[in-house]
């Protein structure tokens, strides 16, 4: 307990940190009134596309839960989906990384179905398939260049990653071989891996779902991406869509690093470095990132609302494994 607060309060301390480097810079080079009269001539129409650009990558993301739980055996109806994904959304706006996100959605199937383990593992397949689809993305938007920001082990990190999570994945369709590696397993990890590998074998993922699941993780992927391009132009950044798609496709990955809560300061701060060799101030660079960040909690905004509308025990937790999606 002690350690996951001092974990936290070292995160914070990072976000602070960041945003309290990038605000002075601002005040010092160009001074706050720039970045307030910024601020204030941002046009809605744009704004209004981020928006949905987000609620995109939110819908994107409650099919691929969708399909990977309806192959576990643990298939769910589509709006309670929907509900779930909005308020781990509105839980993981104070946590780091997705972390909340991923944990609300996986404690809400396990008090519903009852197989906490089929849960986790939903959560495990859907990250897997997360990391290939934003390592497809990137490979995309690699030649337009705005990546080169980050260093050059940014891509071949990226693609290691993912060819590890593409292993995983080819493993999903091998359970024979799952069951050979489990039962090498040393002690302590022999029984779960050996369930794993059974459990598999009852529920195969298949491949049309594999293709499925990888699809949904590179619109969502991209969807979040393209919030930034449309960010710069509610402010009329004098820099191409391409430019900042790559600043959006590289900042969403950067976030992903449980090193802030939310992903504040760093967003901010990748944002400022890239866009910078694209001749783009600091004050606008930061206004860029602020956009995306809070029209991205639009959908963290309708999950608190729902948390608050909700009243007592739901109906919702009764055991329901199986049930049908509509």
């Amino acid at each position: 307990m002690r350690r996951g607060r001092w974990l936290l309060a070292v995160k914070a301390a990072v976000s602070i940190g960041l945003l309290a480097w990038l605000v002075s810079g601002v005040a010092s080079r160009e001074g706050m009134p720039v970045l307030v009269a910024r601020a204030s001539s941002v046009a809605p129409g744009p704004v209004v596309a981020a928006v949905g650009l987000h609620l995109t990558a939110v819908l994107a993301g409650v099919l691929r839960w969708r399909v990977l739980l309806q192959a576990r055996g643990l298939a769910q109806p589509l709006p309670w989906l929907v509900r779930s994904f909005l308020i781990g959304r509105f839980v993981g706006a104070f946590t780091p990384s997705t972390a909340g996100l991923d944990g609300f959605r996986a404690i809400e199937v396990a008090r519903r179905t009852g197989d906490a383990a089929g849960s986790a593992s939903v959560m495990v397949v859907e990250k897997l398939f997360g990391l290939v689809g934003m390592a497809v993305v990137c490979a995309a938007l690699a030649p337009l260049g705005a990546l080169d920001g980050l260093g050059p082990m940014v891509l071949p990190v990226t693609f290691g990653v993912a060819a590890v999570a593409a292993s995983g994945i080819a493993l999903l369709h091998a359970p024979a071989v799952l069951k050979a590696l489990a039962a090498r397993a040393p002690g302590p990890l022999h029984g779960p891996a050996g369930r794993a590998a059974d459990a598999l074998a009852r529920h195969p993922l298949g491949w049309s779902r594999s293709m499925v699941a990888l699809g949904l993780g590179v619109a969502s992927h991209l969807a979040l991406s393209a919030t930034f391009a449309a960010a710069g132009a509610a402010l009329a950044v004098d820099v191409s869509w391409g430019t900042l798609l790559s600043v959006g496709n590289a900042t969403v990955v950067a976030v992903l690093l449980p090193v802030s809560i939310g992903g504040i300061g760093v967003r901010e701060g990748v944002a400022v470095a890239l866009l910078s060799g694209a001749g783009v101030s600091t004050s606008e660079a930061v206004l860029v990132a602020l956009t995306g960040y809070v029209t991205g909690q639009v959908p963290a905004l309708l999950g608190g609302l729902l948390l608050v509308l909700e009243r007592g025990p739901s109906k919702d937790l009764a055991p329901t494994r199986g049930e049908g999606a509509l």
